[in-house]
């Protein structure tokens, strides 16, 4: 009998230790009492940390000391999708100033590759900075082949075709970007519409810092809407693809700043410059697995800075 109580005992024992481990292993996933999760790393850390990112890789830097503050896999090379661009207008300014004018060919335009992003660029002429507007603010693929072609014939003015001169203006930018030591970035075409290419969110760190000491580049990503003054007089008008500054999206954010957008097969990428505590801070994000999950990332770290006194 005292066998059989013994017994009932441990099997009651093993029961209750089996439901502690599964309710253990069950609490350790992400998603399960992450409210709890992150009110304790608070405690201990002194701010919030989300323990998992949609991301595949991203940065938060404080522009104020230039201190990597978060961090997920920064070393790892990803698409760069549209977010290419940055690196071509940032290689385009070495080349030009903003009121050269461009005339537009239609070879140039020819070559943007159907389905993706554009900013109706026309055969026609158009300033620098018109160009690296319809870069920046719709993602114009368009516009990104018309400068490529431009600083090409710069480079190569023998060239006879737009081919030719965007090849060349290409292998040029990755001599560029080994130069100037961007060594985790190789790009192959100019709009980023390109499944080789591939960059990493310190590479992207270093090329926004760049383009951020530029007025006129701050200017651009800001503006939810951007309207651009051609040479001949004619305006044209884009729309920022950047959901947190359009103030009808329920991603809005007075606080962003800029930067840009890019999304290429199931990757999509999100670069934000954030203005917080009197100063800026730079969240790079690359690999989310679809639009809102890279606004739902982004939004999350921008709550972590709000909410941080270590940040202030």
């Amino acid at each position: 009998m005292k066998h059989k109580t013994k017994r009932k005992h441990l099997k009651f024992i093993l029961i209750i230790l089996f439901m502690i481990l599964a309710f253990l292993a069950w609490a350790m996933q992400p998603e399960n009492f992450r409210e709890a999760k992150q009110k304790i790393e608070s405690y201990i850390y002194g701010i919030n940390m989300k323990d998992s990112y949609n991301a595949k890789s991203l940065l938060l830097v404080d522009l104020s000391n230039n201190e990597n503050f978060m961090s997920k896999n920064p070393k790892e090379k990803e698409l760069p999708a549209s977010l290419a661009k940055l690196f071509v207008i940032e290689y385009a300014t070495t080349l030009t100033d903003l009121d050269d004018i461009v005339k537009v060919n239609q070879e140039a335009l020819s070559l943007t590759k159907q389905g993706s992003s554009v900013a109706n660029i026309k055969a026609k002429k158009y300033y620098i900075h018109n160009l690296f507007a319809a870069m920046l603010v719709p993602s114009g693929n368009d516009a990104a082949y018309a400068l490529a072609d431009y600083c090409g014939s710069i480079l190569s003015p023998d060239s006879t075709t737009s081919k030719q001169r965007i090849e060349i203006f290409m292998d040029k930018l990755n001599n560029y970007l080994k130069e100037q030591k961007y060594t985790d970035t190789i790009l192959y075409d100019p709009s980023g519409y390109d499944m080789d290419a591939r960059t990493t969110v310190l590479d992207l760190k270093k090329v926004v810092e760049k383009l951020l000491e530029n007025q006129w580049f701050r200017d651009i990503i800001s503006k939810v809407s951007y309207t651009a003054t051609l040479p001949d007089g004619s305006t044209q008008t884009w729309k920022n693809t950047n959901t947190f500054l359009d103030s009808t999206s329920e991603y809005y954010n007075k606080n962003v700043i800029g930067v840009k957008t890019g999304s290429l097969s199931d990757d999509y990428n999100l670069v934000v410059l954030y203005k917080m505590h009197n100063k800026e801070f730079l969240i790079c994000s690359l690999g989310s697995q679809s639009d809102t999950s890279r606004y739902d990332d982004v939004t999350y770290i921008i709550k972590t800075i709000d909410e941080s006194d270590y940040l202030k």
